[in-house]
């Protein structure tokens, strides 16, 4: 071809090339491995608008991280099933069970329709996650002020095949998250699993915690590390008090129990031991749906859980119980536990032992120091009222809320001895008198110490 018209087609093919490469270009840098939707046997999901904020419904964000707002639209593709038009139709069977009879006695054929079948997620909370360099992060509470979004706990539905429904989803992610994807779990028709910024395999990682961590357990049920620990004055806005602190842990986990999320509740099964037997029980977490926190499935998950604790305390371990095992993860290196010698001591049954390690008086008050070691595979709760009484002469003193909740080593709140466990706290009581015993009633015995032989 000549003349004008091979130049035409000269720069004709030279845009084709051109539009070619910068379409590969632009599809390759945008992080999509294909331009299929995800789906699995029942829907087809697709990722919508998403965007990172620092404040969200009046919020802010955690220091070091964002809000990422994730749109979704859910399509159901779930395959038509034929159905009989009488069931459809909510018609009973008056023949039982013998059919619709025709004239010369022979049964009438039953007509048959196809009918839709909704695909159910019985809530999103449960199932939904967005995975960040390798780490899985739930749903934030947001997700229920933001236009769009569901409540967490909320079922969802798309009832007919073809109908397609829009979801808004809110994450609080790392603020230098470099890889991001939107995982969610679907045991029944297959999972979905969609890359939302940066690298997909980098997004979901292997399986297990990055980098370095304190320590580190694994069982039948759970793969649980300790990460790090730092100290903060504050723990989500709640302000220690004087001579408090809060000890932040950020704990990595995973379900190792295929298809079921594990969840601890933090106040009665995470606390932290000081090296001379102190107790402190968790007081917050950052996923905190039901008062819980979650290890999914396949997917390392993190989060913070937070114990208020005396400002001068630093080592300790953290003490984690799954079922009636527990387990301790060391803090800090130099952490050394030890039951200290007590000045007395008693037996109660097969249950535990309880020991006195001092008294002292302040002003109008006797304090005691005590300490309970747990004998059975259970936790044991503590009727302090009950079961520690301050006797002077003939006088019965039940211990001061008010004086020991001042206290440093104040008993654990709740007041549950772990498995197998040593618990050291004190007890502050109100009187002038000079107190003479202290009577302990017990699961399986009775004991009056003497006080004189303490001094």
């Amino acid at each position: 071809m000549n003349g004008k018209g091979g130049d035409m087609f000269k720069r004709l093919f030279v845009c084709l090339l051109l539009s070619i490469f910068f379409g590969i270009f632009c599809f390759e840098s945008s992080g999509l491995i294909s331009q299929e939707m995800p789906a699995n046997k029942a829907a087809k999901l697709k990722i919508g608008e998403t965007r990172f904020e620092t404040e969200l419904a009046g919020q802010k964000a955690p220091p070091g991280k964002l809000f990422l707002v994730l749109g979704t639209e859910w399509e159901n593709i779930h395959p038509k099933q034929k159905i009989e038009k009488s069931k459809l139709e909510g018609k009973q069977d008056r023949t039982m069970g013998v059919g619709g009879l025709t004239g010369g006695g022979q049964k009438g054929k039953e007509e048959y329709v196809d009918a839709d079948v909704a695909y159910q997620v019985p809530n999103f909370f449960d199932h939904a996650y967005c995975l960040a360099d390798g780490k899985s992060y739930p749903l934030d509470r947001l997700t229920e002020q933001t236009p769009g979004g569901i409540g967490l706990k909320k079922a969802f539905s798309v009832t007919k095949f073809g109908e397609k429904k829009q979801v808004t989803f809110v994450y609080v992610v790392p603020k230098d998250a470099k890889n991001l994807a939107f995982q969610f779990f679907d045991y029944s028709n297959g999972h979905l699993l969609v890359p939302i910024k940066g690298d997909l395999a980098l997004a979901r990682g292997a399986g297990g915690g990055a980098g370095k961590v304190l320590d580190q357990f694994k069982d039948d049920f759970i793969d649980i590390s300790a990460n790090k620990m730092d100290f903060q004055a504050e723990f989500k806005g709640e302000k220690a008090s004087v001579g408090w602190q809060y000890a932040v842990v950020e704990l990595g986990g995973k379900s190792l129990s295929e298809g079921n999320i594990i969840q601890i509740r933090p106040k009665d099964y995470l606390w932290l031991n000081t090296n001379d037997g102190y107790l402190y029980y968790c007081g917050g977490a950052t996923t905190t749906e039901g008062g819980l926190i979650r290890f999914t499935p396949e997917v390392y998950q993190n989060q913070e859980v937070a114990f208020l604790v005396p400002a001068a305390a630093k080592d300790f371990t953290l003490g984690v119980r799954i079922k009636n095992k527990v387990y301790n993860l060391k803090l800090n290196p130099r952490f050394q536990p030890e039951i200290p010698k007590a000045l007395a001591s008693h037996r109660d049954g097969k249950t535990m032992e309880i020991s006195i390690y001092g008294m002292r008086k302040e002003s109008e008050k006797t304090i005691l120091d005590l300490g309970i070691q747990s004998f059975v595979n259970s936790g044991i709760e503590i009727q302090t009222s009950q079961q520690f009484i301050l006797k002077t002469g003939e006088e019965s003193v039940n211990f001061d809320v008010e004086s020991t909740g001042a206290l440093f080593h104040r008993p654990p709140d709740p007041f549950t001895i772990p498995p197998q466990t040593f618990v050291r706290f004190e007890l502050a009581y109100k009187s002038g008198k000079v107190p003479t015993a202290l009577y302990y009633r017990g699961y399986e015995s009775e004991k009056t110490f003497e006080l004189s032989k303490i001094r």
